[in-house]
């Protein structure tokens, strides 16, 4: 227990393949005790390439202003006292893995979400975000970019 505290304390998320989907999953809601914390500050630390270049598409495809994606998908919020992420469930096979999470705001009511990981040589990344209410991030950004390049070309 102690050489993981050590080995979680010492590195960032992109630098710690040796370590499990659920503490990868807690080091990173780690992170928001850090005023100021964004996933989208470093995201190829957090999201595997489908999904970070889904989320890049977006950004580039909005021009500077608000695109699909306007707020964390990490807690589904855009604002929020304290975040604190209850792993409730974590299912892995192979090289992926699926965590079923209870995310508290301090604001807001709890978010439930599924995150559906996979590990990549620098270790775990977000393949997915799935909410009861929006489904799957990955295919609504997809489908937004997809409509939002056929309007652009038009």
């Amino acid at each position: 227990m102690i050489a993981l505290a050590l080995l979680l304390a010492a590195s960032s998320p992109n630098e710690s393949p040796a370590i499990g989907p659920r503490a990868w999953i807690q080091h990173v809601y780690a992170g928001y005790a850090n005023r100021g914390f964004s996933p989208f500050d470093h995201p190829d630390r957090y999201f595997a390439p489908p999904l970070l270049a889904a989320i890049e598409e977006d950004s580039r495809l909005a021009h500077g202003e608000v695109g699909y994606l306007d707020g964390d998908p990490l807690c589904d919020c855009q604002d929020f006292e304290r975040i604190r992420a209850e792993i409730r469930s974590l299912a892995r096979s192979n090289r992926k893995a699926s965590a079923r999470l209870r995310v508290s705001l301090g604001v807001d009511q709890p978010r439930n979400l599924r995150l559906e990981l996979v590990q990549t040589r620098a270790g775990w990344r977000i393949a997915d975000i799935v909410t009861p209410g929006q489904g799957s991030l990955l295919h609504a950004l997809e489908e937004s970019n997809r409509k939002e390049r056929a309007r652009q070309h038009r």
